[in-house]
């Protein structure tokens, strides 16, 4: 049996990088003030995983899905499709609260004018 070795995906860390970049230029260009940066980069980092996360997914799921038919490589891809989810399901909880704060901010910000 070989084991296959994965390399890191530097492409697609650059793209999720800059989705997180993105949601940060974004918020910032629109006024966010300082006092919700923490928030803010609690915001962007999630969002930004969870982007590249659901990308993951999708990739294991269709290499899950046309993989040999040896039960060691369905081990191995349910425990990459496992490991993904798991992060995406850390990434989720993490979120809520900036995402809360921020929502109401917006929201007040809305209502002014």
């Amino acid at each position: 049996m070989t084991k296959e070795v994965r390399h890191p995906d530097l492409e697609q860390a650059r793209r999720t990088a800059l989705m997180a970049h993105g949601v940060v230029i974004k918020l910032k260009e629109m006024g966010l003030p300082e006092e919700l940066d923490d928030e803010l980069s609690t915001l962007s980092t999630d969002l930004g995983d969870l982007w590249g996360a659901q990308k993951e997914l999708a990739s294991y799921l269709e290499e899950f899905v046309k993989s040999s038919h040896d039960w060691a490589s369905v081990g191995n891809d349910l425990v990459d499709l496992r490991t993904t989810i798991d992060h995406i399901e850390w990434h989720a909880r993490s979120v809520r609260r900036a995402m809360t704060r921020l929502t109401h901010y917006a929201y007040n910000q809305a209502a002014q004018g």
